[in-house]
């Protein structure tokens, strides 16, 4: 219900509301409410599923990759790799303000999405750093909530100069 739930608002508001965020939003207040159990995932018999499809996606994301596509689109790979520079440096100021292991867990969820942020959280978790897997799921849904307007809106504005 919840995933049908963010998928028509989704849908409705022309990814103007992200799904995924509509969809954190629900687990966060049915978890803070009670509605839902804290242990969702192992009660619906997910937990080893979650960790292969993973493993899946990563895989069929690596496959599918082109490299005369990535070679045209070398301003796109610009940025990403510069973004990463910044990251790493504000990593390096960031340790010591909100801890080294928080600081590990966030890099890759910024940089990343939401297979980042599972991996990131469920290692996080399996180490015993529960504060730096909230700290990474929390940034995750800011990250959606603040960046899926704006990637919306260029999106969009890109699709209809090509359609022009």
């Amino acid at each position: 219900m919840i995933f049908g739930i963010g998928d028509v608002l989704g849908v409705a508001t022309k990814a103007k509301v992200s799904a995924l965020f509509v969809i954190l939003m629900l687990f966060l207040v049915g978890f803070m409410t009670g509605v839902l159990p804290p242990d969702i995932i192992k009660l619906a018999g997910l937990t080893d599923i979650g960790k292969w499809s993973l493993i899946f996606v990563v895989f069929s994301m690596g496959t599918s990759l082109n490299i005369k596509q990535l070679i045209a689109e070398w301003r796109t790979v610009a940025v990403a790799v510069l973004s990463m520079i910044v990251l790493i440096a504000g990593s390096v100021v960031l340790i010591p303000v909100i801890g080294y292991q928080e600081t590990i867990v966030s890099i890759p969820i910024i940089n990343g999405g939401i297979i980042a942020t599972q991996i990131m959280t469920s290692a996080a978790m399996d180490k015993g750093f529960a504060m730096a897997a909230a700290l990474g799921t929390v940034l995750y849904a800011v990250q959606k909530f603040v960046g899926t307007p704006v990637a919306s809106y260029f999106g969009l504005r890109a699709a209809k100069e090509a359609l022009a």
